[in-house]
């Protein structure tokens, strides 16, 4: 079958999956949806990324390259260390609302294939993002600015804070039936509660 391969075609099928997978939920869009939307046919899908799948695990490596950059250049950054820690929760509850399946997906690939999502992360060497974290957090801590924690302690506590409203945003607007622009103000309230309950959790 011979494709024909119309100018941005590739772009638009990639814009259009974001904004579906968005709205819809990974499980809810399929490869017909993205293909009408972005004004091609399935065809033009399957040659230019396979599946659906496919598709979307190069959605999840561009915001977590994206993410890993941005937080590492956050933590590598001459800013103050309180000032880190509230740029870095920021980072989140700007990225993930642009990729809110990413969470979901993450959970899925623990279940379905936890070695290959191994594999993936440990591809981006998150451990030099912790190797950073962990001096700045030694240096604060030498001069009595904050308490000893673990840097893990402090990775997973942020990721567990900030990620969470946003993994379960659409049950949660369901069962209290609070509308997605009231969840969103919520969000940005709870941003700063995320920013002062950290910093109040690491004083000494």
């Amino acid at each position: 079958m011979i494709i024909e391969q119309s100018p941005g075609v590739k772009e638009r099928i990639l814009d259009s999956a974001k904004g579906l997978f968005t709205e819809k939920g990974y499980a809810g869009t399929s490869v017909r949806d993205i293909a009408a939307a972005a004004n091609a046919n399935v065809a033009h899908v399957k040659y230019y990324f396979g599946s659906k799948a496919k598709l979307f695990e190069i959605i999840f490596d561009e915001a977590f390259d994206i993410l890993i950059e941005r937080v590492s250049g956050i933590v590598d950054s001459n800013l103050p260390f309180e000032e880190m820690i509230e740029m870095w929760i920021t980072t989140y509850y700007d990225l993930l609302p642009r990729y809110p399946q990413i969470p979901m997906f993450v959970l899925s690939e623990i279940n379905r294939s936890p070695e290959g999502l191994v594999k993936k992360i440990s591809q981006k060497n998150p451990g030099k993002l912790l190797t950073l974290l962990s001096e700045r957090m030694d240096a604060e801590v030498g001069r009595g600015a904050i308490r000893p924690v673990a840097v893990l302690d402090l990775g997973l506590s942020i990721l567990s804070l900030c990620i969470f409203p946003f993994m379960f945003g659409g049950y949660i607007t369901r069962t209290v039936s609070i509308s997605e622009e009231g969840y969103n103000a919520l969000l940005k309230e709870h941003k700063e509660h995320v920013i002062d309950f950290v910093l109040r959790g690491l004083q000494p």
